[in-house]
């Protein structure tokens, strides 16, 4: 009898767990979020890109991007093990008045949304660069840790209509299928890298309400220009599809201020050719944050970012990628903490405003307290 019960609660386990590995199966293969599969006949289309080579993207500059077992398993144990990667504290968030959005005073002005969503106001024009309001940067809930602070500066839903939402790349923590469906109602265009427009397509978004670019292309908003520029890093949103998109950083040229934004991006040569072509940069919002060992070559370190800075030529510096989730082993205020002391020993001018801060850029860099050590 005893053993009978044991085959049979072995059976139902075993039945259990392939019916989960179906329902996973089915999940990966057929959910939205996952985006579109590059097919052989739209990756010909990408061939005379200098960045394309046979079926992949590539980066200007050798990029080490292993990922083996035991450097991923290493990683692993680091996150059960290590501390301070989390604030103690919910974070608390300016909360945005919408009708300080309406843009039609003129000014250019910047919210920061955390981690590297921020809305951009200029000449008349609304841009949102790589939004995310969703409570985690993954393709599933349960697979991603929660957003640092419990509620947003603004909800989707409260914000103005937008001439343009941007993006760099197509990785979770940057091209956020939730919140792209939320906010599309209200976009006009959406500038993307090559490649990236094939999952606004498969998300239901019409061919003519997007605008793919490479590296060095430029699109005007108007009396705004938009460049691709270059950045060291990778793409993918399956296992099987890595670097099958481009990405990249974005040079913003509006009437009265040059802003950059890296996008994520490891240190390199194109920072300072970025800073040959356009600078003086007024404010550059650059990578500083989801940094490690492993993966250097992708992410750059605070002293990398100061450094980045002054290759751009760039009046102000402003740390972004990070204070919104805990994608790295670091602690989570360290890129604030360290680009703070670094960009004073370098004279290097930079803003940390807290997340839902408007800024009026022409009166920038405002001195302001480290707030993240409150928590």
């Amino acid at each position: 009898m005893i053993k009978k019960i044991g085959l049979s609660l072995a059976a139902i386990t075993l039945t259990l767990t392939l019916a989960a590995v179906a329902v996973g199966y089915y999940w990966y293969s057929n959910a939205a979020v996952f985006g579109a599969s590059m097919t052989p006949a739209q990756q010909r289309s990408y061939i005379t890109s200098s960045n394309f080579s046979e079926t992949l993207f590539i980066n200007q500059i050798n990029t080490d991007m292993d990922q083996t077992f035991g450097l991923m398993a290493g990683a692993l144990w680091d996150y059960v093990t290590a501390e301070g990667l989390a604030p103690e504290h919910n974070l608390e968030i300016v909360k945005a008045d919408p009708s300080q959005l309406n843009n039609a005073n003129n000014k250019t002005q910047l919210m920061w949304l955390g981690h590297s969503s921020f809305l951009l106001q200029s000449a008349n024009q609304t841009l949102l660069f790589d939004p995310i309001f969703s409570d985690t940067a993954a393709p599933h809930p349960a697979l991603g840790s929660k957003r640092y602070n419990k509620n947003l500066p603004i909800e989707p839903e409260q914000l103005p209509p937008i001439d343009a939402v941007i993006i760099s790349h197509d990785h979770y923590d940057h091209l956020d299928y939730p919140s792209i469906m939320q906010l599309d109602a209200k976009v006009k265009h959406y500038y993307v890298p090559l490649g990236v427009g094939q999952h606004l397509l498969h998300w239901g978004i019409a061919p003519e309400r997007i605008s793919e670019m490479d590296w060095w292309q430029s699109n005007n908003l108007n009396s705004i220009k938009l460049t691709l520029t270059p950045a060291r890093h990778f793409s993918g949103r399956r296992w099987d599809n890595r670097n099958s998109t481009l990405w990249g950083g974005w040079m913003v040229e509006a009437p009265d201020q040059r802003v950059f934004f890296s996008g994520d991006s490891g240190y390199g040569p194109h920072f300072k050719e970025i800073g040959q072509r356009f600078g003086p940069i007024d404010i550059a919002l650059l990578d500083t944050g989801q940094y490690n060992f492993r993966w250097q070559a992708i992410h750059m370190r605070p002293k990398q970012s100061v450094q980045a800075a002054q290759d751009l030529d760039a009046h102000i510096m402003m740390p972004v990628h990070w204070g919104a989730f805990t994608l790295s082993l670091h602690p989570w205020d360290e890129p604030a903490q360290q680009t703070r002391l670094l960009a004073q020993q370098q004279d290097q001018a930079f803003v940390i405003p807290r997340i839902g801060e408007l800024m009026q850029l022409l009166h920038e860099p405002i001195v302001r307290g480290p707030w993240w050590q409150k928590y």
